[in-house]
């Protein structure tokens, strides 16, 4: 979801019982995504699995276990002589998945990573660095500048909506992320602040607005280049491109983050410096 991130992995969210239907699981079995079948849930109920990535692979990551799979390699079509570059990913309450570039939109397959394109897309600002569904099955997308948009994904090819400014100086420092009861989690930085100082230093939670673009700040997460959010086990899962490889809890009511597990890529054995994450947006608060 950033520009020259790496594309990486899945974390498990936990919530409110809903049926979004019927998915499957990092195996390619046939699974009930409401429940306990999907890919890094083990026995837990309600459980989704979350995915994140680096800019050609995608993985499967265990909160509990804290261990991280590789699902396989996006194999994006080759433009202007090298493999596109995957910017963010989203999980529509169907459990499709949802990838984009700068410049198109896929799908990608949870068994084997590959992606299928759904066609062009404008920009919503500058370049697309975030990307999340909602739970009434809606596309959106946001850039680095302030802009947030609506992916209309009922025509073909998708049209990018006019852009919304986000309020208070603020823009994305990466992702966002909504959940069941349509709460939109967002990590954002001060537009007035330079690279490596202040609010890009040290990324803000926050909670989004989509249809008007209103931020609400949370709190200070304590951590920089939050190019990733997910939410799991009631609080929301942010995952870092700063080299460290870390994956970040954040609670949902003050903001605050703290190292919850580092993973490095499987293949060569060094941080992963991560690019997006995502979560069916059924997700809920733990009950």
């Amino acid at each position: 979801m950033k520009p020259f991130a790496f594309l990486i992995a899945a974390v498990i969210g936990c919530g409110a019982s809903r049926d979004p239907g019927r998915g499957v699981d990092g195996n390619g079995s046939d699974v009930t995504s409401g429940g306990g079948g999907q890919a890094g849930c083990g026995g837990l109920v309600s459980c989704y699995s979350v995915y994140a990535h680096s800019d050609h692979v995608l993985y499967v990551v265990a909160l509990q276990a804290k261990t991280l799979d590789r699902i396989g390699p996006f194999n994006a079509p080759t433009i202007n002589g090298s493999e596109d570059v995957i910017t963010d990913l989203a999980v529509a309450p169907d459990n499709t998945i949802y990838v984009t570039s700068e410049t198109a939109l896929y799908t990608a397959s949870a068994i084997d990573g590959h992606v299928t394109r759904v066609g062009s897309l404008s920009a919503c600002g500058t370049r697309a660095v975030a990307l999340t569904t909602t739970s009434d099955g809606r596309l959106w997308t946001g850039d680095f500048k302030g802009s947030v948009c609506e992916i209309d994904i009922s025509v073909m090819p998708p049209q990018v909506k006019p852009a919304i400014t986000l309020t208070n100086g603020m823009a994305l420092s990466g992702d966002l992320v909504a959940i069941d009861d349509g709460t939109v989690f967002g990590t954002v930085y001060k537009l007035s602040d330079v690279a490596n100082a202040g609010t890009q230093k040290n990324n803000v939670l926050a909670k989004i607005t989509l249809a008007t673009g209103a931020v609400t700040q949370i709190g200070p997460t304590g951590f920089p280049k939050l190019f990733g959010t997910s939410f799991a086990m009631g609080d929301v899962v942010g995952f870092t491109h700063d080299g460290t490889g870390h994956v970040v809890m954040i609670d949902p009511s003050t903001g605050v983050g703290s190292v919850f597990a580092t993973f490095t890529d499987p293949q060569t054995n060094t941080p992963i410096s991560f690019a997006g994450a995502g979560v069916n947006s059924l997700v809920g608060v733990i009950l």
